[in-house]
C-alpha cells in the first residue's frame, strides 16, 4: 500500500491565523510542505483552510441541500421514504458546516 504523500500538506491554524512552520521531513526522501493560506483542502466534501469565504460556501451549501431536497421530493417514494431520504442524504451536507460556519444572522434567499 502507498499513500499519495506527494498530495498531503500540513497547516497550522492558532485562533483563525495562520503559524508559519517548516515543512515536515518523514525521512531523507519524504517531506510533507506546508500549506499556503490562501490554498484549502477539502474534508467531507467542504472546502477547509485559513481563507476560506464563509459566505460563497454557504450559499454553495444552501444551493446543494436545495437540489438534493429537489430530486427527493420529485422521486416516487413514499412520504416516510421521502423524510428518511432527506434526513440521510439532504441534511448531513449542513449538519457538518454547523460545527464550522456561523451561521447565526445568515440570511438565506429562496432559491427556486
Amino acid at each position: 500500500m502507498e499513500f499519495g504523500l506527494d498530495k498531503c500538506a500540513a497547516i497550522v491554524l492558532k485562533h483563525g491565523k495562520l503559524t508559519k512552520n517548516q515543512n515536515i521531513s518523514l525521512n531523507i526522501q519524504t517531506v510533507i510542505r506546508n500549506m499556503e493560506l490562501d490554498k484549502t483542502y477539502k474534508y467531507l466534501g467542504i472546502e477547509e483552510g485559513g481563507g476560506i469565504d464563509s459566505s460563497q460556501l454557504m450559499d454553495r451549501l444552501v444551493k446543494e441541500y436545495y437540489h438534493w431536497v429537489r430530486q427527493i421530493v420529485k422521486a416516487e417514494l413514499t412520504l416516510k421514504n421521502k423524510i428518511t431520504a432527506i434526513n440521510n442524504l439532504a441534511l448531513p451536507l449542513l449538519v457538518y458546516s454547523f460545527g464550522i460556519l456561523s451561521w447565526l444572522g445568515k440570511e438565506i434567499e429562496k432559491i427556486d
